[in-house]
């Protein structure tokens, strides 16, 4: 009988995720390091001017005795840079005649902190913080100009209402505070990474992706002259297309890690119940095209939930267990929780304007834990007795082609449904190889160059298969490579019941599209007998298209991946899993060691238990099983049962 093996929590020991062997290592794929964002609990964004080392000491020992080895730790600017600029008068009135520090307008002491405008004391309270942190075995990132935090902006007094990312003056002292800082900072064993500063994107205003590409530029050559031998983060966010500011491959391009910080709550990730499939993958799917569309090793930054707005404590902790098991199967290398303690009753700006939430923390203000600290006690626990230094990232099926995050996070949950695990490609880059590419939403040329068109076209008459979801769409040669044409065209909403056969699905529409078939074959028909899904001969290869761009609209309504439309993805990538549970919502990765030995991951994102005996491949067995959470997970002679928002590892051999 082959049971599942749970962990104890005593088994919370080494920093999940940090490799301490490797002095140029800094997140380890395969391993997923757990932390958060630290602001201290007395104090939040006045820790620094209000410094309590004791205080801080507590802070930092709740955290790691809870297994939180990482923290995203905040110099706030306008502290740690207090220079104000006096100004000539007259016709001279906007020159700046001298800088000097502090309300009392002190001239710059002739000291490495002085000439840089920062303040001696508060280095001094970041290195004793560093030095608490190393005590507690907490590794520390950095985010250096940290003048953009809830909703405020912390910029130097000198630099107000000075576009930081372009105005001269600015960039001076910047680059000053970044060379003072690092240079002073970088003997501190405890800092593992620097950053620009936090979510440095909205410091000011970007013109262009060229404004910005230059701004970044000047700050990460600024920090590595000072200290080449850490790892850089570039700025949060998935953008895709070229034509967003902050592009992702040219932020990868600069940058040793990439982050996310997926606060769905601000879009349409949470238009479904919070524990809904929609929700739970949210992260960990963004987090996951990020790494393939910039190439960078990427990890989840910042991530919290609204509690009054979304769920109870018992929800938090119940999303926090899909979110890991997501996130590790996706090798998302480092999830870091926004934020360690609540904010609440205090009366500083800006936790008293109306914006913030301060009920972000997974500690309460007098650190004692939310029911989800325990949730990752457990996860980390998990991961320090795993069999193996790292688990393989997962084996792909497919590409999905797109610039749209949206796009790429609905389609990510209708592949998983439909057992297909994809991979992200930006379409105005080198397309990659695969057997099968999905091109949703094809909008207009669906940022296909003709070169990239043309290989891609190439892809699929040597074998491989497209599929194409129609929305004014103009490719060339649509008639040949997709064997139809347009026949009827109004901008009329309305719903078509569609037939496939094995299966009946009602898609909605904005705009009405009926098609001829030409050497297409019709798979799928409306209720009126046209054609709406179509399979064409292209070369040694095949062309799917659909009528509907539902990878689009559905992001954007509530309540559509409930239903079948999984299936029209099935049936253009018909998948065999080493292990088959039967639930479109009950995901499964594959993560092979060589040698006839994979590890399956098992994530239940369903709003219920599961309860069945999957199939297995032929000659393969389960010879082991691991989960976070025995009581929740298990395995047991060929039956596997699940909780919502759990996972479990098996481990599977092929037999002789």
């Amino acid at each position: 009988m082959k049971k599942c093996i749970g962990f104890a929590l005593a088994c919370l020991v080494g920093a999940v995720g940090w490799d301490c062997r490797a002095e140029d290592a800094f997140l380890l794929s395969g391993r997923m390091a757990l932390g958060a964002n630290y602001w201290a609990s007395h104090a939040a964004t006045e820790m620094w001017r209000k410094w309590d080392a004791k205080a801080v000491d507590e802070d930092l020992r709740v955290l790691a005795a809870n297994g939180f080895r990482v923290l995203r730790v905040f110099p706030n600017w306008a502290d740690f840079q207090p220079i104000h600029a006096c100004y000539l008068s007259a016709d001279k009135f906007d020159q700046v005649n001298e800088t000097r520090m502090f309300d009392s307008e002190e001239p710059l002491p002739d000291t490495p902190c002085g000439r840089a405008g920062v303040d001696e004391r508060m280095v001094e309270h970041f290195e004793e913080f560093c030095d608490l942190a190393e005590k507690h075995g907490i590794r520390l990132i950095v985010p250096l100009l940290t003048g953009q935090m809830t909703f405020r902006n912390y910029i130097p007094p000198a630099l107000a209402n000075r576009n930081p990312f372009s105005d001269p003056y600015a960039l001076m002292w910047e680059g000053r505070y970044l060379e003072c800082m690092v240079s002073r900072l970088k003997a501190k064993k405890a800092i593992a990474a620097w950053e620009s500063g936090n979510e440095s994107r909205i410091l000011g205003k970007s013109e262009n992706t060229f404004h910005s590409e230059a701004w970044l530029r000047y700050v990460h050559q600024t920090i590595r002259c000072a200290d080449p031998s850490r790892p850089v983060i570039g700025v949060d966010g998935l953008n895709i297309s070229r034509e967003d500011k902050w592009p992702s491959a040219m932020n990868a391009s600069l940058s040793d890690y990439t982050t996310t910080h997926p606060y769905g709550f601000w879009g349409a990730a949470y238009n479904d119940d919070f524990l809904s499939v929609r929700s739970l993958t949210f992260a960990a799917a963004q987090t996951y095209a990020l790494e393939q569309i910039g190439g960078k090793p990427a990890f989840i930054e910042e991530h919290g939930a609204r509690r009054q707005e979304q769920t109870s404590q018992k929800g938090v902790a119940n999303y926090m267990r899909g979110l890991l098991w997501n996130a590790w199967a996706l090798d998302c290398k480092a999830m870091l929780w926004w934020c360690a303690y609540d904010q609440t009753g205090m009366t500083i700006a800006p936790y008293n304007w109306r914006q913030p939430c301060v009920e972000l923390g997974i500690f309460r203000r007098d650190r004692t834990p939310y029911p989800a600290v325990d949730v990752v006690r457990k996860f980390v626990a998990l991961q320090d007795a795993l069999p193996f230094d790292a688990l393989p990232k997962a084996r792909t099926d497919a590409v999905v082609l797109t610039t749209d995050s949206a796009v790429a996070h609905s389609c990510y949950i209708l592949a998983r449904q439909a057992g297909i695990m994809p991979r992200f490609a930006n379409p105005e880059e080198k397309l990659p190889d695969a057997k099968c590419y999905f091109l949703p939403n094809a909008l207009g040329r669906a940022y296909l160059t003709i070169e990239r068109w043309e290989a891609l076209k190439a892809k699929v008459r040597a074998g491989a298969t497209l599929y194409l979801s129609w929305n004014d769409t103009f490719l060339d040669a649509m008639e040949e490579v997709g064997g139809i044409e347009v026949a009827y065209r109004q901008a009329t909403g309305g719903a078509d019941v569609c037939d496939f056969g094995d299966f009946k699905h009602t898609f909605g529409y904005s705009v009405k599209r009926r098609f001829n078939a030409l050497t297409a074959e019709t798979l799928a028909k409306n209720q009126h007998g046209e054609g709406v899904f179509f399979k064409n001969r292209y070369g040694k290869g095949t062309v799917y298209v659909f009528a509907f761009p539902f990878e689009k609209t559905y992001y954007g309504a509530a309540g559509k991946y409930e239903g079948d439309a999984w299936k029209v993805w099935a049936k253009v990538r018909p998948v065999n899993r080493l292990v088959q549970t039967g639930d479109k919502n009950v995901f499964v990765s594959e993560h092979c060691f060589g040698g006839g030995r994979c590890g399956v991951v098992v994530v239940n994102n369903g709003g219920r238990a599961y309860s069945g005996t999957p199939q297995l491949w032929k000659n393969w067995r389960v010879t082991r099983a691991l989960t976070d959470d025995p009581d929740l997970a298990k395995w047991e002679d060929g039956k596997l049962t699940l909780a919502p928002c759990t996972g479990i590892l098996l481990m599977t051999e092929k037999s002789n």
